[in-house]
């Protein structure tokens, strides 16, 4: 369990990082609540599993005494889930908060949609299809633009500066009788 300790204060040190390079490019989308919201399920299940296996290590949490049991290892790994399927009921509330859909709705007041309607753009798969020829066309026309000198492709890392994406356009212009891209 310890490389397991170190895998996540590494990765929580990254990405505290990452947050203090970026945060005034991140400021439209409010990132600090979505970052603790996101990281506060990996905090408490890193901080209680390391409790419980601290309580496992001082003689607390014991083997069972019945024939067939629970290690005390099973029983802190047990209770571990539990207690982590109980928070998730609380962590969902906040995700549901944090991680609102009311700033990509519009302010235009459309009927709600039918049933059968709605089910079938649930089973509908033509943007999958459209996404996946176009990232591999995309992969295929950057293989093949690599190979020439004279190939740079230069876009700014969360700007909001008007990002070029030629390289997309062109290869759908050229290779798309699609309506759909």
């Amino acid at each position: 369990k310890q490389w397991y300790q170190r895998r996540v204060r590494g990765a929580l040190y990254c990405l505290v990082i990452f947050y203090q390079a970026l945060k005034h490019e991140l400021a439209g989308i409010e990132p600090l609540p979505k970052f603790l919201c996101v990281k506060a399920v990996v905090f408490f299940s890193f901080w209680q599993g390391l409790f419980l296996d601290s309580l496992v290590f001082l003689d607390i949490i014991r083997d069972s005494k019945n024939p067939g049991g629970y290690t005390a290892e099973e029983t802190a790994e047990t209770v571990q889930n539990l207690l982590i399927c109980m928070e998730m009921f609380g962590f969902s509330i906040a995700h549901h908060i944090v991680f609102s859909y009311k700033p990509y709705v519009s302010e235009v007041e459309l009927p709600p949609p039918q049933f059968l309607t709605s089910l079938s753009h649930l089973f509908d798969i033509r943007d999958v299809r459209t996404d996946i020829r176009t990232q591999l066309g995309v992969s295929v026309h950057n293989m093949r633009q690599q190979r020439s000198p004279r190939y740079h492709e230069r876009t700014p890392l969360m700007s909001s500066e008007h990002v070029e994406m030629n390289t997309i356009k062109d290869y759908n212009k050229q290779n798309s009788n699609d309506p759909d891209i």
